[in-house]
């Protein structure tokens, strides 16, 4: 029988990966470091769920899309840096 210590972190983990990774994913620059923050929480959930001798595929499944989620959510807001650097650069502004 699987250890069930640290089930409740591995759930956590892989559902704070998938919205992270699908806020990353659909709305992109827009909210980007909502997935970036939701990718930093799903890690610390896996580690705890390894961490209390959790072992199974949610845990793996959740590590891996919370990794992916911080990825895509570091790229999406470093674009956004990016692109406000540049038009400002430009002299634009809103007003």
């Amino acid at each position: 029988m699987e250890n069930q210590n640290g089930k409740g972190a591995a759930i956590g983990s892989l559902v704070v990966g998938i919205i992270g990774l699908v806020i990353d994913i659909f709305f992109g620059v827009l909210i980007g470091p909502v997935g970036l923050i939701l990718g930093i929480i799903g890690l610390v959930l896996a580690s705890k769920a390894k961490k209390d001798g959790f072992e199974g595929g949610m845990r793996t499944a959740g590590f891996v899309l919370s990794l992916l989620a911080l990825i895509f959510g570091a790229i999406s807001f470093v674009a956004c840096i990016a692109c406000a650097g540049a038009l400002s650069a430009v002299g634009y502004s809103y007003y």
